[in-house]
Formats: C-alpha cells, sequence, structure tokens
C-alpha cells in the first residue's frame, strides 16, 4: 500500500489530448519534491506532473518515451546523474527540445551560469514556503509557456535549431563537458 506521500507525488493522469502542460520535476528530496507538486497542482496551465528521482530517471523516462514533457523543473545536486550533466544530455537532443528551469537551493552565481550554459532558460532558487514555490512557479510557468498551453512542436524545434549546439563555447560539445 503506498504512503501518503507517494499518493501525493504520483503523477496525475490526463487524456492525452488534454491541453494542460505535462510538467517533469526531477528532484531528489523527498520534502522539495513534495512542496514543488503541490504548488504545480495548484496551477491551471498544468495538466500533468510527473517527478523523477535523479538525472539518469528522468533521462530514461524521457529516452524510453515514458514522458514528454513541455516543461522540466531540474534540480542540481542530485545522486547519480546532477542537474548540469542532465541538462547537457536534455540539450544534446535535438528531436526533443523542451524548456528547462533549474530550481535549485544553490545562490551560487556560477551554478546559474553553468545551467544556463547547459540549456536552462531560467535559475530559480527554491523558495521556502508554499506560497513563494507557487509564486516562483507560476512566473516560470508563464514564462516557459506563455499561452499556458502546450508548445507546439514546430516551435520547440526552432527553438532548438538555433540554440548552439556547443553550449556557447566554440569546439566543445555537451559530451565533452564536465561533470564538475
Amino acid at each position: 500500500m503506498p504512503s501518503s506521500l507517494e499518493t501525493a507525488l504520483a503523477p496525475e493522469t490526463l487524456p492525452e489530448d488534454s491541453a494542460g502542460l505535462c510538467v517533469l520535476v526531477v528532484e531528489d528530496d523527498e520534502a522539495d519534491a513534495y512542496l514543488i507538486s503541490r504548488a504545480l497542482a495548484a496551477q491551471p496551465a498544468v495538466g500533468m506532473v510527473v517527478r523523477a528521482p535523479d538525472g539518469v530517471a528522468a533521462l530514461g523516462m524521457v529516452e524510453r518515451g515514458e514522458v514528454t514533457p513541455d516543461l522540466a523543473f531540474i534540480d542540481l545536486q542530485m545522486p547519480r546523474k546532477n542537474g548540469f550533466n542532465l541538462l547537457a544530455a536534455f540539450a544534446a537532443r535535438a528531436d526533443r527540445a523542451f524548456p528547462m528551469v533549474v530550481l535549485t537551493s544553490s545562490t551560487a552565481p556560477t551554478d546559474a551560469i553553468r545551467s544556463r550554459l547547459r540549456g536552462a532558460m531560467r535559475v530559480v532558487t527554491k523558495p521556502d514556503t508554499l506560497e513563494a514555490m507557487d509564486s516562483v512557479l507560476a512566473f516560470a510557468i508563464a514564462a516557459a509557456c506563455p499561452s499556458g498551453t502546450r508548445p507546439a512542436l514546430a516551435r520547440r524545434i526552432k527553438a532548438r535549431a538555433i540554440r548552439p549546439k556547443t553550449n556557447g563555447f566554440p569546439g566543445i560539445h555537451a559530451a565533452a563537458i564536465d561533470e564538475r
């Protein structure tokens, strides 16, 4: 029997043709994942929330087609595959581009720069309260998907096509980025 926390974190299921956004949350901390899931459930633009506990699980879910996110919120410090490496792996996938927002407890400017260089459209410090989390997520969703609906596939492919494959540095490809 699933615990109440597992039930709260289970993906909400909506029909495939639902106008709501499919949001992938990559977060290893149970308490943070719960707070994020609660805040996303209150967002009218969100149709489904899918959680992965780390970067390896998230990448596997996307590669196997288990989830096709319209937007992803990614933590930086996780076991197995950290957020930096996950951002680079997702950014290197031309066939399935989607907006990525880093949601982290880090306030280090270098983490923000490294995240943006790896494809994050925004870097947001995790707030401590549900009300603040609601506000931060609403702002990030509005920035990533202004209409509040699923981004058009053509727009995603076009955005991916103009994003440099070198993550901003000539001669450096996503696979060559260090794991620091």
